[in-house]
């Protein structure tokens, strides 16, 4: 065989063993296409239809035609992912604007308090009697919304504004559009009208009410994050340590929480009655359970990844089939763009599916890597099952964080480097007492809020003594630090990454300097990894990079 036939056929089977994934990452490739279109110096539309022809002209010369339709099918990814982010732009930009003094009704789907003012996301908007499509944030003095809990509807007045900062065909914040936030009003007035009729905001509402009754102010806070994914609760100077120590991922619902989930549900289809109900029923009490939480936690899309792919890794197990994690993670990708391609830009989606490819990828070789390095040997002794699950989980978690670790230099400027040692300890904890957790919390949701106290004690005291331990230790060092981060997709242009680039190698260079002259140490203090210029410095920075992203886009 020549070596041009081997390369391609090696090629064919890369290509026909992950076709799902594949289409995901050109389907992907389309959406950034549309967002990057204005530095390519063509035509949109040109570019548009002539990829796929071009791909399409060198398919039919190709010599099998298993190739040509592989290849068809990728170029129809591309230009169907072009399609549907240019139409989410359009649709969002529709609808009319405002300016001024309105009435607004909605209902709260999200509830944040902070020292002396609230902010309410409100969604179901209607505008002076108009009904308008994207959500309303609502900013108001902390004294209005004491009252005011997520699914109630509330009607407010006040200032205005659409969010035109979302329109512009260019530097339109992807954030935004992905949230479907059209619209910022400041808050004079609020009035309570009701409930809203939906379940799960109503479930949640519920939830969160029956943990502040059965706990502290602060266990509650860390629970409802770990059970819901909100960390409103949470004090700042709290959330910024657990941050710092590379453990965030714990009060964000993601695939350890739902993979804890699913773990529950097939331990009871295996040791309770429910053994003997058919595949079908199994099935769809997993997907309604998987699906249902999903819905409670807002169905952000690291929620959406995981349970799906946990639903086609159970459908594979039912039938018999051996499931691939890279296939599952690009259908679950697929499924996500082809709903909202803006998801693409949001730091929780790059996270959820950057460590979960990695894993995918870079597990295998660095398990073997791993067993070489603890000596594991295939021997069924205590010691050695120790020695593998220690080595498995070591060289899984090392995969996650080397995939995950751009997108964390980018989104918040350094990487902690206790990350892996707290992530060895607390990750197998909330893995062992989450499902019981949601379950516990679930019920005491079905009483009374009397016997909130009683069933949420021990929940109580457990995130009692873990607290203690992120209070008593500051987790700001040691960390690797990157220069200053862009704060949304549109912030990253050529010009300015290669002045971000310089200014970083300028500054680490003169702390080196100044370290050596001064016989100062070469690590900097926890408070230098962290931003401790003055407000002033900061501005003076931004706007000056504000200028070179508007020079870049004349």
């Amino acid at each position: 065989m020549k070596r041009s036939d081997a390369v391609e056929n090696s090629a064919g089977k890369l290509f026909n063993f992950r076709p799902v994934l594949f289409s995901a990452a050109f389907f992907a490739l389309g959406i950034a296409f549309v967002y990057g279109r204005r530095y390519f110096g063509l035509s949109f539309w040109w570019l548009t239809a002539g990829v796929p022809a071009f791909v399409l002209a060198l398919l039919f010369s190709a010599a099998k035609r298993k190739a040509a339709a592989v290849c068809a099918a990728l170029a129809l990814c591309f230009a169907l992912g072009t399609l549907g982010f240019s139409a989410e732009i359009s649709a969002f930009t529709e609808g009319g604007r405002y300016s001024g003094e309105y009435a607004v009704t909605g209902t709260v789907a999200e509830k944040k308090e902070y020292d002396k003012i609230s902010v309410l996301l409100l969604e179901s908007v209607t505008i002076g009697g108009t009904k308008e499509q994207g959500k309303i944030n609502a900013t108001l003095p902390a004294s209005l919304s004491t009252s005011v809990a997520v699914a109630d509807k509330v009607t407010v007045f006040g200032k205005l504004e659409t969010n035109t900062e979302a329109f512009d065909d260019y530097g339109f914040r992807a954030e935004e559009v992905s949230g479907r936030v059209r619209f910022q009003i400041d808050v004079s007035s609020l009035t309570v009208t009701g409930k809203s009729k939906n379940p799960f905001l109503a479930v949640r509402s519920r939830l969160v009410e029956t943990l502040y009754a059965g706990m502290d102010e602060e266990s509650a806070a860390v629970t409802c994050a770990l059970l819901t994914g909100d960390t409103s609760g949470i004090e700042s100077g709290l959330l910024e340590n657990v941050r710092r120590g590379g453990i965030a991922h714990i009060f964000a619902v993601s695939g350890l929480h739902i993979g804890a989930l699913y773990a529950f549900c097939l331990f009871l289809f295996r040791k309770t009655k429910l053994s003997a109900c058919p595949r079908g029923i199994k099935f769809f009490l997993v997907a309604a359970l998987l699906f249902f939480y999903g819905g409670v936690c807002g169905f952000s899309p690291s929620v959406v990844r995981a349970c799906v792919m946990c639903i086609v890794l159970y459908a594979h197990m039912l039938i018999g089939v051996k499931s691939d994690l890279l296939e599952s993670a690009g259908l679950a990708a697929l499924l996500l763009l082809l709903v909202r391609p803006s998801f693409l830009f949001e730091v929780g989606f790059q996270l959820s599916f950057a460590a979960c490819l990695s894993i995918g990828v870079l597990s295998r070789p660095l398990k073997r890597l791993s067993f070489k390095i603890f000596k594991v040997k295939e021997e069924p002794y205590l010691g050695e099952r120790v020695k593998k699950s220690v080595a498995s989980f070591v060289s899984v978690s090392l995969a996650a964080q080397l995939g995950t670790a751009p997108v964390l230099l980018d989104t918040f400027g350094y990487i902690s480097l206790w990350s892996l040692l707290l992530n060895g300890v607390f990750v197998p904890l909330v893995g062992a007492v989450f499902a019981g957790l949601l379950a516990i919390a679930f019920v005491a949701a079905m009483l009374p809020l009397a016997a909130a106290p009683v069933l949420l004690y021990v929940p109580s005291v457990l995130w009692s003594a873990i607290l203690l331990v992120f209070h008593a230790f500051d987790f700001s060092l040691p960390a690797i630090q990157a220069g200053v981060s862009g704060t949304a997709p549109y912030s990253i242009t050529p010009r300015f990454a290669r002045l971000r680039i310089k200014s970083t190698c300028r500054r680490k260079l003169g702390e080196c300097r100044h370290c050596f002259w001064r016989r100062e140490p070469f690590w900097p203090s926890s408070e230098s990894i962290f931003d401790k210029r003055s407000s002033a410095e900061r501005q003076k920075q931004v706007k000056r990079f504000s200028c070179v992203f508007e020079e870049d886009m004349v």
